[in-house]
Order: C-alpha cells, then sequence, then structure tokens
C-alpha cells in the first residue's frame, strides 16, 4: 500500500512540475546551444543574437512558435540587405512575430519591460533576441524579477549564464550581489 501511495505522489508530483510550476533559478540550467553564437534556452525560452536562417529552422524544430525581437528597425533593414528580412521569413515560416525595438540605455524602460511581458508567458516556446543577446538577456532578467517573483540575485544568475555582464564584477574579479531598492 505504501509502494502504490509514493508511486501516485510521485506521479502527481511530476505532472505538476511539468505543466504547473513557476520558472525558478533552481530548477533546469540554462543550456548553451553551441551550435549557434549566442544561442541559449531556459525552460520555454530561448535567448539569442540575431540568428541564423539555420539557426530559426532549428528553433522551429524545436517547438519554437513565437518570436521577441529587440532590434531597433535600424539595424533590422541594415541586416536585410545583407542577410535576409527577418519579420518575412519568420511569418511566412509560420512563426509569430514582434519586434520592440530597444535603442540604448534611453529604452530600459518599465514601459518597454511591460509592452515585453505582455509577449511572453510560460507556455509558448518562445525565442527572445537582439544583436548579441545582451538586451534580450537584460530584458529577460527584469522579466523574470518583475513577473516571475525573481529575487534579484537569482534572475542575474539566470543571466550570467546566458550574456549578462556587469563591468563592475569584472573591474573587481567577483560577482556581486545586488538588491532592488525601493
Amino acid at each position: 500500500m505504501k509502494a502504490i501511495l509514493l508511486f501516485f505522489i510521485l506521479g502527481w508530483a511530476l505532472i505538476f512540475n511539468s505543466n504547473g510550476q513557476d520558472l525558478n533559478a533552481n530548477g533546469a540550467n540554462v543550456v548553451v546551444i553551441r551550435d549557434f553564437k549566442y544561442l541559449f534556452h531556459y525552460h520555454n525560452f530561448y535567448i539569442s543574437g540575431q540568428p541564423t536562417l539555420e539557426a530559426l529552422q532549428w528553433l522551429k524544430t524545436q517547438g519554437v512558435k513565437k518570436i521577441v525581437n529587440l532590434r531597433t528597425e535600424k539595424e533590422n533593414t541594415e541586416y536585410a540587405e545583407f542577410a535576409y528580412d527577418e519579420k518575412m521569413y519568420c511569418q511566412n515560416a509560420g512563426f509569430e512575430y514582434y519586434s520592440i525595438p530597444v535603442d540604448g540605455s534611453k529604452d530600459y524602460t518599465p514601459e518597454k519591460l511591460d509592452s515585453f511581458s505582455s509577449l511572453i508567458n510560460n507556455d509558448d516556446i518562445t525565442l527572445i533576441h537582439c544583436t548579441l543577446a545582451i538586451r534580450a538577456t537584460n530584458f529577460f532578467m527584469a522579466y523574470l524579477i518583475k513577473n516571475k517573483g525573481y529575487p534579484v540575485n537569482d534572475a542575474v544568475k539566470v543571466g550570467r549564464s546566458m550574456n549578462f555582464v556587469f563591468p563592475l564584477e569584472k573591474l573587481l574579479g567577483t560577482d556581486v550581489t545586488m538588491d532592488v531598492i525601493k
């Protein structure tokens, strides 16, 4: 009887963990996708620099349905002139495609984060990208803090596994802990 009860409890735990649990930094680690430059996987999210056509095709096979592009219109236009038109390609390939242009620190605002956050959720397998995965990593970390309740240091831990760099840490040669002051 104990074995049946244990089996039942473990079964429910597995179902809960795979279908309903919020993201947390203690869960699955960030996976670096080595076949592509600046491509990281964390839960249902891929964070990357500008994806190549090959990367987009591979991401499609991984179940990515939604793409959130944080590059500016100028960056997108310049890239389309020498590589491919990402928006057109993504729409033709059946991705949901969204653009939230982030042009330097002036666009690191609560309003931009709210726009970003409104497009993503735990259910959709989503690619979030910019040029080198720096903006994408920062916006994702802010999303984890504001929308998923991560402590700042846990979100930074996730970000450090991607492409988050805090120059002060490099200068000091050590990680720095952070808190949000309200």
